[in-house]
């Protein structure tokens, strides 16, 4: 029986790797919620994402500052802008 559930497990992790990353996924973020609640998961989720971007920008070679500079001129009413 137990070789049986191994080798499932194993052609499971093996054929199923986005299956995998999901239940890695869910189950860290489902014991950071129960460890330290909900915002405080939300809180460092957001800023992990937020460095994800800014890292995958950099790795492009994309000028991030000229970007986002470009992108708060169009957004920010007319006072706020830097020109």
């Amino acid at each position: 029986m137990w070789t049986d559930l191994k080798t499932y497990a194993a052609v499971f992790f093996e054929t199923h790797r986005t299956r995998k990353i999901g239940f890695i996924v869910g189950l860290i973020l489902g014991i950071a919620i129960l460890i330290f609640g909900f915002f405080n998961t939300l809180f460092v989720f957001i800023f992990g994402f937020i460095g994800l971007y800014t890292g995958a920008k950099f790795d492009n070679g994309d000028d991030l500052i000229d970007e986002t500079l470009k992108k708060l001129d169009r957004i920010l009413p007319e006072r706020f802008r830097r020109w």
